[in-house]
């Protein structure tokens, strides 16, 4: 989006922030997972360019706490709009509250992640298949309601995490690069059905183009 000729910015605990064309404006945003970590710095990092972004619809079952909204100014809170989701109800109800509060947005950031109890004593993803039904439900009910509210971004991010190159399974080999074959025959992982439910909606709505972002290590610096 033009930013390849621009300088990059420093800003706190931010560093090598693109800057964009000046014309680039009026963007919204839907931001899943609002209340986590990667959820709330993104919308940090967004409300730092407000002549480029208007709203942010902030999507959670829960409302960021209030402890990390003050870390936001009162202009850009008030860019803010919460909205409360269970994503793991229908389509119909999730595009229900989406237009019940309006919401309209040219970009979509979806981080919404669950961890199911796995059996007691057992490691934090051994309940493999558990988080598959429940991940894969996620976004599936989140792209069914876009339509149903009329809603239909020019971009759409999805985090998954570096889990994709099968690390936490086993050996695997490094450097990973995206080009790197899915591990699926080591384990059950829910970021590969997510990633196929993805490319078929954008495929299905021209239009729509996609990332995906596997961060390795997400650790809370506020």
């Amino acid at each position: 989006m033009g930013s390849e000729k621009l300088p990059l910015r420093n800003i706190g605990i931010y560093h090598n922030i693109p800057d964009y064309d000046s014309s680039i404006k009026d963007l919204t945003a839907i931001i899943t997972g609002a209340n986590g970590i990667s959820g709330f710095n993104t919308m940090r990092a967004l409300l730092d360019a407000p002549q480029r972004w208007k709203k942010i619809y902030a999507i959670s079952r829960r409302p960021p706490p209030t402890e990390m909204m003050n870390l936001l100014s009162p202009e850009q809170r008030n860019c803010v709009q919460h909205v409360a989701c269970d994503f793991l109800e229908s389509g119909d109800k999730i595009a229900q509250a989406l237009k019940s509060a309006n919401v309209d947005a040219t970009h979509i950031f979806f981080y919404s992640y669950l961890q199911p109890k796995p059996p007691p004593g057992a490691a934090a993803w051994s309940n493999s298949e558990e988080l598959v039904k429940v991940n894969r439900a996620l976004l599936e009910n989140f792209l069914n309601a876009l339509p149903l509210a009329g809603i239909k971004p020019t971009r759409f991010l999805l985090q998954t995490g570096a889990k994709n190159y099968g690390v936490h399974l086993g050996r695997a080999r490094t450097p990973c690069v995206e080009s790197d074959p899915q591990p699926q025959h080591l384990d059950f992982n829910f970021y590969y059905p997510q990633e196929e439910l993805l490319f078929k909606y954008c495929k299905g709505n021209p239009g729509v183009n996609w990332n995906v972002i596997m961060p390795a290590w997400v650790s809370n610096v506020l």
